[in-house]
């Protein structure tokens, strides 16, 4: 079956880059993961692992990601072992190469998970969104970028 969002089902493996603050230098490790469709095509489903740099412990993570309603909103559910250890539901948009979603963890503050799609392969970045009030620059900072093949 054919998956949303034009994803090769199957399969990958890859790396993951992370950072814990926008100051932090990226760190690459292993990653992977299993790409399928859900509910009849109507989502992408794609579970995946990831290694800490720190640590080198193995973390595992799920996004089930709908496609674009009838008014353009995408939906989806996410859960992550280390960024986010229980089932959250995320909202926002397709963009060009995928899909665009977030959800407010703390008051103004915001995680965004972005899947790109380059030749039927994904990318996920994690992005944190801080406000403006802070200690450190406000707006969006990549924490983690993870290519498959």
């Amino acid at each position: 079956m054919e998956t949303p969002y034009a994803v090769r089902p199957g399969e990958l493996t890859g790396t993951a880059t992370f950072r814990m603050t926008d100051a932090d230098e990226f760190a690459t490790d292993p990653s992977g993961a299993r790409v399928g469709a859900a509910a009849d095509g109507r989502a992408l489903s794609l579970s995946y692992w990831w290694t800490h740099p720190e640590d080198q412990r193995r973390h595992e993570g799920m996004l089930l990601l709908g496609v674009p309603y009838e008014d353009g909103q995408v939906a989806a559910a996410w859960i992550d072992a280390w960024h986010e250890p229980r089932i959250v539901t995320l909202t926002g948009r397709p963009t060009a190469a995928g899909a665009l979603v977030r959800y407010e963890y703390a008051p103004a503050w915001w995680w965004e998970v972005e899947l790109e799609v380059a030749d039927g392969i994904p990318c996920l970045v994690m992005r944190n969104v801080v406000p403006e009030g802070e200690k450190r620059p406000a707006g969006a900072y990549d924490v983690s970028r993870t290519d498959w093949s």
